[in-house]
């Protein structure tokens, strides 16, 4: 399955395989490699910046908590001004409007303890007999029935309830040249004396609205500021009207247990960057959203020029490759048409043996091969040749010994008809020889018939020079079915005749031995005649060549390749042996009607 869609996506021409390996193995891992830098890159700036973001949070964070402080601050020195203290507890003391302007003074002189902060803070007091104070021109007159049934003072009030709260949403109640409707951060808090005892309720406000925009105007080009209330609803905001996504206000609400952290989140879009810090104080946040595209900008940038870059190059090295490829592609289908024209000419085409490099060297070797080719089939065109040649030889060969042995049967039939005993003998030797020669299908003949082949001979040698020369056998009777190949032993016996005893009429012995060991069927011939040595120096030329040791080597080798053969000679005085040895193959008789019969086993080589 893995090899047909391999196939199905690849080119088909080796032009296309080229473009496209460079583009997969090479300009493809470099875009990737590229890719993965910028990826690496912006994970880095955007750790840089979210940990710079929350270094920056904290610090406006303290600044804020710093406000809050003073305000308390205000509220602690009401608080343990005697006068103060005495004019809520018994205005009597003074007449309305000299304790009025008593306490305004009271006002402006806490006021002016925190003059460097530059920050205002709008003092609202009511005592427990029907008299209000405040620091500022409100915008409506004073009801002190009115303020008494206000939340923040019902709720200081109100038995067991906070000694003092926070609002950051409260409203602005003074006369003021800036815009209406700011929001106010107020302080809600209970005014006691020495014995703990409340003698006055105090709202102390801020106009940190104020204090939002003049701490962010150095850092709006930074990225947004929100402050947000403990549900995620945005009280202040640096730009725009544009408020925190409603799955950032969850994320960021849903780390209000996780006291003192903070943390950075990418919006679904991936188009900013929001990190937020808590005010425990205020159990609010404060939230700085940064866009991505601000960030990365450098980085957008340099990724811009590489790829403007490496798009350049790409057509550049695509173009190149298209021209080298096409180069080296047209060579080959030169070379492609010149084959096929070769071989509808029978290879008497040759390739140009122009250009350089790879293509000249094909040219070359492809010149040699079709040389090769020639001569090969040179070659094979004469050894067919030969064959024939040879066939027909045979085919004359087999004629004549026919015609001998035809001829042989006449004599043995006059022979017969005239009594002549010894010549119908020799006719009956020499025919059974003759048999066997003539029986080209058979290359192997059991030990037996070579022995009845070797008692012909040596019955017409007898009859011939009269030699008083015996034949002996020592051999296992299972061993006269092993197979051997035809006229393997009867020329060792010619030579044993021959070259041992020569024309001597003296009595002599051959011995023929046969014994099995290790799967090998081992063949000895042993005369006790003159040996080699006094031979070659008796020896006298001969018209028909004897058949030698080599020939029988060679028929063993063919007959039995890649096994082991072999055939060896040993002589001294007293006589000569030769032994061979070849693989033990039994044809083993088996019993029928009238004795053991092998006769009909299949021998051929």
């Amino acid at each position: 399955m893995l090899r047909r869609l391999i196939r199905a996506v690849t080119p088909e021409t080796l032009k296309n395989r080229i473009l496209l390996s460079f583009l997969l193995f090479l300009l493809t891992p470099i875009a990737t490699l590229a890719l993965y830098n910028f990826k690496e890159t912006e994970r880095l700036l955007q750790r840089d910046a979210s940990a710079k973001n929350i270094e920056q949070l904290q610090g406006l964070k303290t600044s804020l908590v710093d406000l809050m402080s003073l305000v308390m601050k205000t509220g602690l020195l009401l608080e343990q001004d005697s006068t103060i203290r005495q004019l809520m507890r018994n205005p009597k003391l003074q007449d309305p409007i000299e304790r009025k302007r008593t306490v305004e003074n009271k006002f402006g002189a806490i006021e002016n303890t925190f003059f460097l902060t530059g920050a205002t803070v709008y003092y609202t007091v009511i005592d427990m007999h029907g008299n209000a104070y405040t620091s500022y021109t409100p915008k409506n007159a004073l009801n002190y029935g009115e303020l008494m049934v206000e939340p923040w003072v019902r709720a200081l009030r109100q038995e067991g309830g906070e000694r003092y709260t926070w609002n950051p949403n409260d409203q602005d109640v003074a006369v003021r040249e800036v815009e209406q409707g700011r929001e106010m951060l107020s302080l809600y808090e209970v005014l006691r004396d020495e014995g703990l005892r409340p003698f006055a309720y105090a709202r102390l406000s801020i106009d940190y609205q104020e204090w939002f925009e003049r701490t962010m105007e150095n850092n709006r080009q930074q990225g947004t500021y929100y402050l947000l209330d403990s549900d995620g609803s945005t009280i202040l905001h640096s730009d725009g009207d544009e408020g925190v996504p409603s799955e950032i206000v969850q994320s960021i609400t849903a780390s209000r247990d996780e006291r003192g952290k903070s943390y950075s989140i990418v919006d679904k879009k991936g188009k900013s960057l929001y990190t937020f810090d808590r005010i425990q104080e205020l159990d609010g946040y404060l939230v700085k959203k940064v866009p991505l595209a601000l960030l990365f900008k450098e980085v957008d940038k340099q990724r811009a020029l590489f790829f403007a870059a490496y798009s350049a190059i790409l057509l550049l090295f695509v173009a190149l490759t298209y021209f080298i490829s096409s180069k080296i592609t047209r060579r080959l289908k030169l070379v492609q048409q010149k084959m096929d024209l070769s071989v509808k000419r029978n290879l008497k085409e040759k390739l140009p043996e122009e250009g350089r490099g790879e293509v000249l060297s094909l040219a070359l070797s492809f010149n040699a091969m079709i040389d090769d080719l020639n001569g090969l089939m040179e070659k094979l065109r004469l050894e067919e040749r030969q064959k024939q040649l040879v066939r027909f030889q045979v085919l004359l060969a087999q004629m004549n010994p026919h015609f001998l042995l035809n001829t042989l049967n006449t004599i043995k039939s006059i022979a017969l008809d005239k009594d002549e005993d010894e010549i119908f003998e020799i006719c009956v030797a020499l025919g059974k020889i003759l048999e066997t020669t003539l029986d080209t299908d058979v290359d192997l003949i059991l030990l037996k018939d070579e022995l009845v082949l070797i008692e012909s001979y040596m019955d017409i040698q007898r009859r011939r020079f009269g030699h008083g020369i015996s034949l002996r056998y020592e051999m296992e009777d299972d061993l006269r079915y092993a197979l051997i190949p035809k006229f393997c032993l009867q020329p060792l016996v010619e030579n044993a005749l021959l070259h041992g005893f020569g024309r001597t009429l003296a009595a002599g012995e051959i011995e023929i031995r046969a014994a099995k060991r290790n799967g090998q069927l081992i063949l000895e011939v042993e005369d006790n005649g003159v040996g080699v040595e006094q031979t070659k120096k008796k020896e006298v030329s001969r018209k028909r060549k004897s058949i030698g040791l080599q020939n029988i080597r060679e028929s063993l080798e063919l007959m039995f390749k890649n096994q082991s053969t072999g055939l060896a000679i040993e002589s001294s005085e007293a006589g000569t042996r030769v032994m061979m040895h070849l693989p033990l193959l039994l044809s083993k008789p088996y019993e029928k009607e009238g004795g053991t019969d092998v006769e009909n086993v299949d021998r051929r080589g």
